[in-house]
Order: structure tokens, then C-alpha cells, then sequence
């Protein structure tokens, strides 16, 4: 991933400014703004280097162009909620629909990658369908309501920032001002250091709730790892190895506590699925096993691997193996909390104080 400006490709750049320009991109809300620069910069960039690159090197650069989807959308979604609901706009529940849905064909193609040329020009079609058909079109619409209030939208979204709930690198910025020409005042560089927004964002943006509350918790719990960790990537003096340690330690304890409850579930159900997603458990526990020993060799990319690892399994796993877990158990809320029940006083399922005060926080509206 870029840092600065001068590491831009002048081509991509031109490229960038004279398509925003000629679409008509702003929607007059700096932040929102920002963000929609920087996700046409991802669309460009890939484009070039899919046109550029051998069919071989494709698939490292689209699972890069990736990630910087799957974290943008997370970001933007839940900020431009977050501004419709406080001003009440009319077609919120609708906006937000178009949001989920989008997420769902991202996490798709996060499951479905085949790392070939397939995937990179699937890719670079969703992307740009969405720019033209959401943003060009749905974003403009909700513009022209809070348009209404401008001053006081810019002063939410200051205060949104100075809370440091959202982020913005120092590349953003910088493309923000050479793309728009704006030299906007509370645009600055901003490390959010609140892994609860965070948890927050991601939760919410990939729909990631199965409707099992004890299920769901631990989800939580090991979402809440994945953040710290990515956090402390991002750090300017590097990840801390006693916070690598553990999250390590965590991600095993995790798979003891949390499989061992979900799998008590698919037996007393008699889930079809039972074998299958059984070997995914095992599969997850081999890659942490080796993550772990990686570590002690002393790799430095371990926290990068493991953090990849965790979120390709929080979109791949969670959210679409572990949904069918829910859509199958549908709407037996009663005999779930029963079997949950016996499970606690029989000792099989231990429920910590900051796991479930951790739920509350992110599941209360």
C-alpha cells in the first residue's frame, strides 16, 4: 500500500482527477468526499495493473485491492449511516439495504477468489458498477437532503473526527487535496485508536450477526482480536510482540471454547452440515498451530499473516458457514436459550464478564 503522494503512478493520478472532475463525484460533505477519492483511486489502480501485469502476478493484486475494499466499505458504510440517521433522512432503511447488499457480493468474492484473471476483473466490474450506480446516483439523493442542513453536518462530522470513531491516512489526505483542490480544515491525518468503532463498523457493514446470542459473542470476541491486531500493525513503531503473543494465545484458547460450543449445537440439532464445517474448525486451528510456530522462529510477517488469516476467516467462515447455522436453527429463540441454559450449568459453556459486556456494547442500538 502506497504512503504518499509521490509514490502515486502520474498516470493513475491524472486519470483519477480528470474522473472526478468529469463525473461529478462530489457530494459537498469533505469526509464522504475523501473517502469516495480514495475507493475510485483502489478502481483505477487495479485497472491499471490488471491491463499492465502478467496473468500470473494477478491474483496478489487483486487480494490487495481487496482488502482495501473490504476496509473501505466497512469505514464509509457505517459513517454515511451514521450522518443519514442524525439528520433523519427519509430512504435511510433503503440507503442501508444497498450498503448490505453491496457487502454481501464483496464478501462473495473474498469467499469465491480463484487469485486468476477471473477474479481480478469480477472485481474491478463490482467496483465500478458501484460508483456509477450508488454513488453517482443514491449518494447524490441523500446529498440533496442534508443539504439542508450543511453547517450542521460539517460540524457532526468534526466531531465524529475529533473522536477519533473514523480514519484517515496521510495518502487520503494528501489525494484528497490534489484530486478535489479543497484545502479543508478538519481533513487531517486521523489513527483511530477506538477498536470498539471498529468492531462496531466491521460487525455491522458485513451483516456478521447469526442470531445465536452465545454464538455471536464469541464471534464478537474474536473480532475484537482481529481489530487490536490490525491496529497495532498499523502503529508507527511496529506491533508490539507481547500483543502478538496474545492475540496468538487468544486465537488458540478461542478455538478450544468457541468450536467446542458450536459444535455441541450442530450435534443436539442434527445439523447436516455437521462434518464439513467440522473440518473447517480443524483447518483454522492447523493455520493458527502454524502461525504460532512461525512466531517463535521470529518471521516479521507473522502479524500480517495471522491478521489476513483471522479476516478472511471472519468473511469466508462467519459469514456465510456459520449464517447457515442460523438460517437453519431460524426461529427457535426459546429452545436456543434453553439448550444455552443447560449448557452454562453443566459447565460446558463459560461466559466471561468482558465477553459479554463486549456483546452488549456492540449489539445495543
Amino acid at each position: 500500500m502506497v504512503t504518499t503522494l509521490s509514490l502515486i503512478d502520474e498516470n493513475i493520478l491524472s486519470k483519477l482527477k480528470d474522473f472526478w472532475k468529469q463525473n461529478n463525484f462530489s457530494v459537498g460533505i469533505p469526509i464522504i468526499d475523501l473517502q469516495h477519492v480514495w475507493l475510485i483511486y483502489i478502481v483505477l489502480r487495479l485497472e491499471e495493473q490488471i491491463l499492465e501485469s502478467e496473468s500470473n502476478s494477478l491474483d496478489a493484486i487483486a487480494s490487495d485491492s481487496l482488502e482495501e475494499a473490504l476496509q473501505y466499505a466497512a469505514e464509509h458504510f457505517s459513517l454515511e449511516e451514521e450522518i443519514m440517521k442524525k439528520f433523519e433522512y427519509p430512504s435511510y432503511t433503503s440507503h442501508v439495504e444497498t450498503h448490505r447488499n453491496f457487502a454481501e457480493k464483496i464478501k462473495e468474492k473474498y469467499t469465491k477468489a480463484n487469485e486468476d484473471e477471473v477474479f481480478a476483473l469480477g472485481l474491478l466490474s463490482l467496483l465500478k458498477k458501484w460508483l456509477f450506480n450508488h454513488i453517482l446516483k443514491e449518494d447524490k439523493q441523500y446529498c440533496e437532503h442534508l443539504a439542508k442542513h450543511s453547517s450542521e453536518v460539517r460540524d457532526f462530522c468534526s466531531e465524529l473526527l475529533n473522536q477519533k470513531k473514523y480514519s484517515i491516512t496521510k495518502i487520503q489526505v494528501q489525494l484528497y487535496n490534489e484530486v478535489t483542490k479543497e484545502k479543508t480544515p478538519e481533513i487531517t491525518e486521523v489513527q483511530t485508536d477506538d477498536p470498539i468503532a471498529q468492531i462496531r463498523h466491521i460487525w455491522n457493514s458485513y451483516n456478521l450477526a447469526i442470531g445465536i446470542p452465545i454464538i455471536d459473542l464469541q464471534h464478537i470476541w474474536l473480532l475484537k482480536m482481529t481489530v487490536e491486531l490490525d491496529l497495532g500493525l498499523k502503529r508507527k513503531e511496529g506491533i508490539d510482540p507481547a500483543l502478538l503473543d496474545k492475540i496468538l494465545q487468544g486465537a488458540l484458547d478461542y478455538t478450544k471454547y468457541h468450536f467446542s460450543v458450536e459444535e455441541k449445537f450442530m450435534r443436539y440439532y442434527r445439523y447436516v452440515d455437521f462434518i464439513t464445517h467440522s473440518n473447517q474448525h480443524k483447518r483454522f486451528i492447523d493455520f493458527v498451530i502454524q502461525r504460532k510456530e512461525e512466531s517463535k522462529t521470529g518471521n516479521p510477517e507473522v502479524a500480517k499473516l495471522l491478521v489476513k488469516d483471522l479476516k478472511n476467516w471472519l468473511l469466508s467462515h462467519i459469514a456465510f458457514e456459520d449464517k447457515k447455522i442460523g438460517l437453519f436453527l431460524g426461529k427457535r429463540t426459546r429452545e436456543i436459550s434453553e439448550f444455552t441454559k443447560k449448557m452454562h450449568e453443566k459447565g460446558e459453556l463459560i461466559i466471561l464478564p468482558e465477553h459479554k459486556t463486549l456483546y452488549k456494547e456492540i449489539m445495543k442500538k
